[in-house]
């Protein structure tokens, strides 16, 4: 904490308009290794502050960023953001997001106008968790099935796949042709939205990923929109007036976005690893904690075992590193360590709220910050496992509307492999992956929380970060199951 005669100080780092392009690609390589490295190069000069969570000072695409990787400031942030007008989403995201996802949407409106839109999609969300346990199960074990018992399948892209058809079947029930379509045109536009060429071209012979991913939004616009109309085919939101057609399209847009696909790919990916490959024991001594779930006595007990393993992982592999937000006017964040002066961000500023680190932060979440703990939410009250989650779903007023959604959705599906809560007693199939811990690569132990002082090019070589995080090479596992071989 700051004295009283300490003024604020600007983040961390250098202003250099020089270093701004190099900074912008390293950044876009690993946020990881980008943060870590000037956390450490910091640290280096300021031996008393080792486990200080300072705003960084960086350059990103010539704007200055002010890098938050404290809990306690990210979750102030957040939680303030229907108080007083300090930071903006809107603002932050124009260039991004804006072309790609026109408002008025929840990703892009600013509180107050977001908090009467938000309680209104809330009542359109709010049955689809319970509606879609059993079309998830059903989804699950015909994918599973798929495969012949004993086959060695990529997680990552395994999961990818498994998730575009949840997703599609979710939100639009879409036949197979559409699905293709659908899945086709939403990858062009996360391609021109990430696209380090911000700029629209179309040539005869040659288009831009950002003009190729603008034409995608217009179709999906299009095509959203007539699935959207009275309901009908298989829209799971009530329209009434034209109105309820531009908005339920606007969000189908984004709940069927390649970016809430991959974000789901990625939490699955994290939780059937920790689920299957890791162990509490290093060098896969002891037993995993799907063996570990087995063993319990009642399903409750096991759900509230897998949910703890959930949670946990959340906390150390966020799906999404990060959120941006915009100073619409000077803030001051409150230095976390004793003799530090407070942190002055100017108006104008960019704030990248960094999930990764702030989960990670020791003043919370004490000496094993860094590593998997299955238990850590396991028989602990309602009010405890808030106040320790992570922000794999952000917090506050601006959470994601889909975060009860989507944990329903992996939870059901880990259930489903080990044959909890079938909605059959009698037939409780299993589905199993194998894999060696020693086999996994640093980067991704790291990421998963199985490793801790993983140095930050490894994490840089193994991980990849944006638009979400994944491992950079297949990590393959064997796949077991008793469902015989089906088509997928």
């Amino acid at each position: 904490m700051a004295s009283e005669s300490q003024l604020p100080i600007l983040p961390h780092g250098s202003a250099s308009t020089l270093r701004a392009l190099s900074e912008t690609f390293s950044f876009h390589a690993s946020p990881e290794a980008f943060i870590t490295s000037r956390v450490l190069d910091f640290q280096s000069s300021n031996k008393s502050l080792a486990e200080s969570r300072i705003p960084i000072r960086a350059k990103v695409l010539n704007r200055n960023v002010a890098v938050i990787s404290s809990y306690h400031h990210v979750k102030k942030i957040l939680d303030d953001e229907d108080k007083v007008s300090t930071f903006s989403a809107s603002k932050a995201y124009d260039e991004l997001m804006a072309p790609f996802f026109p408002p008025p949407n929840l990703l892009l409106t600013d509180p107050p106008e977001h908090h009467s839109m938000k309680e209104g999609w809330k009542t359109k969300v709010n049955r689809l968790p319970s509606e879609a346990r059993p079309l998830v199960r059903s989804i699950t074990l015909r994918y599973f099935g798929g495969f012949e018992s004993g086959s060695t399948i990529d997680l990552y892209e395994s999961m990818k796949e498994l998730s575009w058809m949840l997703i599609i079947s979710i939100f639009c029930n879409a036949s197979e042709k559409d699905a293709v379509t659908l899945e086709s045109l939403q990858e062009d536009l996360l391609r021109g939205q990430f696209s380090l060429f911000p700029v629209s071209l179309n040539a005869r012979v040659w288009r831009s990923p950002r003009s190729r991913g603008l034409a995608a939004r217009k179709k999906l616009q299009e095509l959203l929109k007539g699935r959207a109309k009275s309901g009908q085919n298989g829209c799971p939101f009530p329209v009434h007036t034209a109105a309820d057609e531009d908005d339920v399209a606007s969000h189908l847009l984004l709940f069927t976005s390649s970016l809430a696909v991959k974000s789901l790919s990625s939490l699955l990916t994290a939780c059937l690893l920790n689920l299957f490959v890791f162990k509490e024991m290093d060098l896969d001594a002891g037993d995993s904690i799907a063996s570990n779930v087995k063993s319990l006595t009642s399903d409750a007990d096991r759900l509230e075992l897998l949910e703890s393993a959930l949670l946990e992982t959340q906390r150390l592999s966020p799906p999404v590193v990060g959120i941006m937000r915009r100073t619409i006017q000077e803030v001051t964040l409150p230095s976390d360590s004793d003799g530090m002066p407070d942190t002055l961000i100017p108006k104008d500023w960019d704030t990248w709220l960094y999930f990764v680190g702030a989960a990670r932060d020791p003043a919370v979440f004490g000496e094993t910050a860094d590593l998997f703990r299955t238990g850590r939410y396991y028989h602990r009250s309602q009010d405890q496992r808030h106040v320790e989650q992570g922000f794999a779903f952000g917090a506050g007023p601006k959470s994601c509307l889909g975060e009860h959604l989507m944990r329903e959705v992996v939870m059901t599906v880990m259930s489903t492999c080990l044959g909890i809560d079938s909605g059959n007693p009698e037939v409780k199939p299993r589905i199993g992956l194998q894999g060696r811990m020693q086999d996994i690569p640093k980067g991704v132990q790291a990421w998963l929380g199985w490793q801790q002082n993983v140095k930050p090019e490894e994490w840089a070589k193994d991980m990849k970060q944006l638009p979400t995080q994944r491992p950079s090479k297949a990590v393959m596992v064997k796949l077991v199951h008793d469902l015989g071989h089906r088509s997928k």
